[in-house]
């Protein structure tokens, strides 16, 4: 029985996704996110423009109550999880530099909030100072390594962000296996340790259970 190694915990109707085609798996989450300690000072406040490029960053907007106009985010599942809670969605891109592209040739003359992680990458904040448009950012929760040695090969590696990569291969210099990513982010970073790679045709974990059927 071919074996599968996801890097995130996944949810019952995923996991069966993969059993029912005949893996077996392993699974653990090589990051944690912790949110951030004063953040609460963020509680019940109203914005403008909000820019979204997390689920777990919709999670804690969701404790915080917060208020929004409109929000321009990344992901379905990003966009999902927000009109769920009844949030105005605008714009949503799979990528935050396509998000980013959107923004400064449609929405140039806004004031933009954009609620991310520490961690957040360089793409929508490098381009949107470039295009001059003002934004403030406001970081709810870090990200840190959950290092895990595994003593045995798998067929085929899940893997949902670059931190999670980088993370993975810490302890696990090389592997034989097929790694399948999320997004070309994170294939980029997973290219720096294999050249087995396939990319999800979109941004969602199902994505990547369909490029592991079709592995």
């Amino acid at each position: 029985m071919p074996s599968v190694l996801s890097t995130k915990i996944l949810t019952p109707a995923q996991k069966n996704l993969i059993l029912h085609q005949g893996f077996s798996l392993v699974e653990y989450n090589a990051i944690q996110t912790t949110p951030l300690k004063g953040i609460d000072q963020l509680k019940n406040q109203r914005f403008e423009n909000a820019i979204i490029t997390s689920q777990k960053s919709v999670h804690i907007i969701k404790d915080l109550k917060l208020n929004f106009k409109q929000v321009f985010c990344v992901g379905k599942k990003t966009q999902q999880a927000l009109e769920s809670l009844n949030y105005k969605v605008v714009e949503v891109a799979n990528y935050g530099a396509d998000l980013a592209e959107i923004i400064t040739a449609n929405y140039a003359d806004l004031n933009f909030d954009f609620f991310c992680g520490e961690q957040r990458r360089e793409s929508i904040p490098m381009k949107l100072t470039e295009a001059k448009i003002n934004f403030k950012e406001h970081h709810l929760y870090s990200t840190s390594a959950n290092y895990k040695k595994f003593d045995r090969d798998f067929d085929a590696i899940l893997f949902f962000s670059p931190s999670a990569v980088q993370s993975f291969f810490h302890l696990n210099p090389s592997t034989e296996a097929q790694l399948i990513c999320i997004g070309k982010t994170t294939a980029k970073e997973a290219s720096l340790f294999s050249e087995n790679l396939l990319i999800a045709n979109t941004t969602s974990i199902e994505s990547c259970i369909v490029q592991l059927k079709n592995y």
